[in-house]
């Protein structure tokens, strides 16, 4: 069930409530608290909204840091998947207050599917998550960041371009890169140099997210984002990347596609220990059977507690 929104009405709708007309109509029907609405409509706007709940993530950013810090102390960059050794990871992911927001903001039921563990900033390039991870419907898919420690100006905070999102999304193809012919090095070469060209035109200017310690931020799935530059290589950034697909959405990676073949994802989830199928109008659609060894060989390798 959706919760706050329009029920089934809300499953059939083809776009993100937040990329979609009617955005004000639908906030007004909703049974959701003010500050869900207010959530929704930053995250409309922006393509990034902040979730402030107080002191409530506090004992759990303690805990996401007592839980995983070993794997830093051994030189790891970054931490994929520690949610399924983590329970204080995956109690952020399905923390109602996150799912709530999300179901309002999309109109359908979010799940989390993927997390990722730093201890510095990333200073990753420019970049939006349309290119690996997207949604058919399309947009069905949003980042979440969970602070562990107040960011620092020093420590290569997550820069962002507000309204970014509403830009048309970029392709490799768009990007100048033949049907097929993708590899990093193309990646690297053709899809930064293009997305910073398309805001330099659009006349978008990047904003930091100097987050405190507990505080959330959400940004859609087109929004323009990376790590900016570590100036002081001492300072850490410890925080949590969360990933959301929807229900009832086929899942796939668009970087690895062509236009004869959907590069279909199974995605975990997080609430289950599971796996999602990818469904279109309800009805169940095949993935390739390589990819359904893979989801089933990194379930039997990884350590899940049951839920």
């Amino acid at each position: 069930m959706v919760s706050g929104v329009e029920g089934a009405s809300a499953r059939a709708g083809s776009a993100p409530w937040i990329e979609a007309e009617g955005l004000e109509d639908r906030l007004a029907r909703a049974d959701a608290p003010e500050a869900h609405k207010a959530f929704a409509r930053d995250l409309a706007r922006d393509g990034l909204a902040i979730i402030d709940l107080g002191a409530e993530l506090l004992d759990l950013c303690r805990r996401i840091d007592a839980e995983t810090g070993h794997h830093f102390e051994s030189g790891a960059v970054r931490v994929h998947d520690a949610w399924r050794r983590c329970p204080a990871i995956r109690e952020v992911a399905t923390h109602p207050e996150i799912l709530a927001r999300l179901a309002l903001a999309y109109g359908r039921e979010p799940f989390p599917f993927q997390s990722l563990n730093f201890h510095r900033g990333s200073q990753q390039d420019i970049h939006a998550d349309t290119l690996h991870f997207d949604a058919e419907p399309a947009g069905f898919m949003c980042g979440v960041w969970l602070a562990l420690e107040d960011v620092r100006p020093e420590a290569g905070p997550l820069v962002y371009y507000p309204g970014s999102h509403r830009l048309p999304v970029l392709t490799m193809a768009g990007a100048g890169a033949a049907d097929g012919t993708t590899t990093s090095a193309n990646y690297n070469e053709l899809y930064g140099p293009a997305i910073l060209r398309r805001l330099a035109e659009g006349g978008f200017e990047p904003r930091l997210a100097m987050l405190r310690k507990g505080q959330v931020a959400v940004w859609a799935a087109n929004l323009a984002h990376g790590g900016s530059k570590i100036v002081d290589p001492d300072e850490t950034r410890r925080s949590l990347v969360l990933h959301y697909y929807f229900d009832d959405c086929v899942y796939y990676t668009p970087m690895l596609s062509t236009q004869a073949r959907q590069a279909r994802r199974l995605p975990a989830d997080i609430a289950t220990g599971g796996w999602r199928w990818p469904r279109r109008e309800g009805r169940r659609v095949g993935v390739p059977v390589k990819q359904l060894a893979a989801a089933i060989a990194y379930r039997l390798t990884r350590h899940t507690p049951r839920f």
